[in-house]
């Protein structure tokens, strides 16, 4: 008798198959804290708070997929100590250091230009 298993590969692996592309996928996870709808890693991935609302998951899907069209064009990228940002391909790099902001604030740069294109996000 063979083994049939009730649920997806995707599911099991805690994959929004609905929400992941083929190049990244999305993670819903809880060991986010509240204030935080979702998280766009170096490695091409996202994780979004698995409490979200459908709504919300999408938009923070939208706001994540934005930060990896950064890390890939070459503006942004960080690592555990600071985020790099650079706006234009001649600009100097700003070096920021992680522990002086807070992350996903509007008036970060790399957050900024990413509110006014999605219009939606965490308050």
């Amino acid at each position: 008798m063979a083994y049939k298993m009730k649920s997806s590969v995707p599911k099991l692996l805690g994959i929004n198959g609905d929400l992941s592309t083929a190049t990244v996928p999305v993670f819903e996870v809880s060991k986010l804290p509240k204030s935080i709808w979702g998280v766009a890693n170096m490695d091409r991935t996202i994780y979004i708070n698995k409490n979200l609302t459908k709504k919300q998951k999408k938009d923070a899907v939208e706001h994540e997929m934005e930060h990896i069209k950064q890390f890939r064009n070459g503006s942004a990228r960080y690592d555990n100590k600071n985020i790099y940002w650079k706006p234009t391909p001649t600009s100097k790099t700003q070096v920021v250091s992680r522990n002086s902001i807070k992350p996903g604030a509007h008036n970060l740069p790399w957050e900024s230009v990413i509110y006014k294109k999605t219009k939606t996000y965490a308050t």
